[in-house]
Formats: C-alpha cells, structure tokens, sequence
C-alpha cells in the first residue's frame, strides 16, 4: 500500500483566508518543527501522534497552533501527561 505525504502547503492553502501572512510563515519556517511534525504524523496517522503542550485557539489569526492544524488535517495529537498515560507510565 502507498504512503502519502503532502507537503505543509496543503495545511497553508487550505487555510489562507483564516491566519494572516506571517502566521503561515511563521507556521513553515524550516527552523520551526511545527510543520513538519504535523506533515510527518500525515503520512502515517493510523500509527503516529503529535505531542505538544500547545493548545488549540481555533479562532486566533496571527499564530497557527499545532493543534489546529492536526484538527484541520486529522492528525492526532496529545500533551506530555496525556502520552506519558497512554504509555502506561507512572511517576
């Protein structure tokens, strides 16, 4: 069976009209890891998860969240507690 990747333009493209410029820019830099943590759960979402302690503000404009983009895209995403727990680990 085929993997599809998209590229982070998909994301970019299918929300142009909600986040300004320099959001989606910021959102793609290359020395920013968000995108491509998202692109790289997209390409297998049955068997990857994004952790992150970012928290979805759907309605901001001037900085795309992670878990904004996960939503848009499918992609699944938790916080650190929230994998430390489905990994069964106790502290």
């Amino acid at each position: 069976m085929a993997v599809y990747v998209l590229d982070s333009n998909f994301f970019v493209q299918a929300h142009r009209f909600h986040y300004l410029p320099n959001a989606l820019n910021e959102f793609l830099d290359a020395y920013e890891a968000d995108a491509f943590l998202v692109a790289f759960c997209l390409a297998e979402p049955a068997s990857k998860i994004v952790v992150t302690q970012e928290v979805s503000e759907p309605n901001r404009k001037n900085k795309v969240k992670i878990p904004d983009a996960c939503i848009a895209l499918n992609v699944l995403y938790v916080n650190t507690i929230e994998m430390f727990r489905q990994l069964g680990e106790t502290f």
